[in-house]
């Protein structure tokens, strides 16, 4: 069977449009398998539109599309209704409404989309990044991180690790467990990615207790709230970091996640950090 035709079309690169319409035909069963995605940027004539409706109108493709000017967007959706094409406007209603609202027309500059798109899709990917690489789990992603956390248990390396990725940094945490070997693959990678993590032994041992009865499992006989493990895993890990003289260490005492990740951009990205 023939695969179905969607055409994209934009005035800028058509990458964000494209992006969403990949993004869709995950939700159906034989999305990807029986569509045909073509993109087409740049269009910015009456010349280039004329030339590709056409294409569309022999495959009877559905036209998606980003087109910023109100002129061509006019254009566009005259000259579908005449060829009898479908046609879904990802981007009309929303400037159209925004014109309203703030009172001020759009510049329409084509391309502007493609900044946003991008963000949003590193986002999307640094998510899904942080949940796979979770606490050490799998090493193999470790050459695309953007930033690694290190250290041992309720340091909050993983609701860092989200938070960073919400803002679209790649973010892998590996706990630090005494009498367990540091993988030997942080060795492999710039060490200025590498971020230590500690926190003040009370605070930690406030922060275990809460979570073993969260979990009914007070008084269980591997209680890891009990200071003397404490003070035994902040020493490990004080002497990992001692070892590695390049890997900053942050104290996250008292300190909210949003803070923390401050300080992590700060000492991974210094002076390169967009402000």
């Amino acid at each position: 069977m023939d695969k179905q035709s969607i055409y994209v079309v934009s005035g800028g690169s058509g990458e964000t449009a494209h992006r969403m319409v990949e993004a869709a035909l995950t939700q159906f069963s034989v999305g990807e398998s029986s569509a045909l995605v073509r993109r087409f940027q740049n269009v910015r004539t009456h010349e280039d539109l004329d030339r590709i409706l056409q294409m569309a109108s022999e495959k009877r493709a559905v036209i998606v599309h980003t087109t910023v000017s109100r002129e061509m967007r006019d254009y566009l959706d005259h000259r579908c209704a005449e060829l009898r094409l479908t046609q879904v406007d990802l981007f009309g209603d929303l400037l159209d409404t925004l014109t309203i609202y703030l009172r001020e027309r759009p510049e329409e500059r084509p391309g502007s989309f493609h900044a946003v798109g991008d963000r949003y899709f590193r986002r999307i990917e640094a998510i899904e990044y942080a949940l796979k690489f979770d606490d050490g789990i799998d090493m193999g992603g470790l050459v695309d991180a953007d930033i690694v956390l290190v250290g041992i248990s309720r340091t909050s390396k993983t609701p860092l690790s989200m938070y960073l990725a919400m803002e679209g940094f790649k973010v892998m945490n590996v706990p630090l467990v005494p009498n367990v070997p540091l993988p030997a693959e942080l060795e492999s990678i710039p060490q200025g990615r590498i971020v230590g993590l500690t926190i003040q032994a009370d605070r930690l041992q406030e922060i275990r207790a809460y979570r073993l009865k969260r979990l009914g499992a007070v008084g269980s006989a591997d209680n890891y709230s009990d200071m003397g493990r404490i003070l035994d895993e902040l020493a490990y890990a004080d002497g990992i970091f001692k070892r590695h003289r390049r890997w900053p260490v942050l104290d996250v005492t008292g300190r909210s996640i949003e803070e923390t990740a401050g300080l992590v951009l700060d000492r991974v990205l210094g002076k390169e950090r967009a402000v």
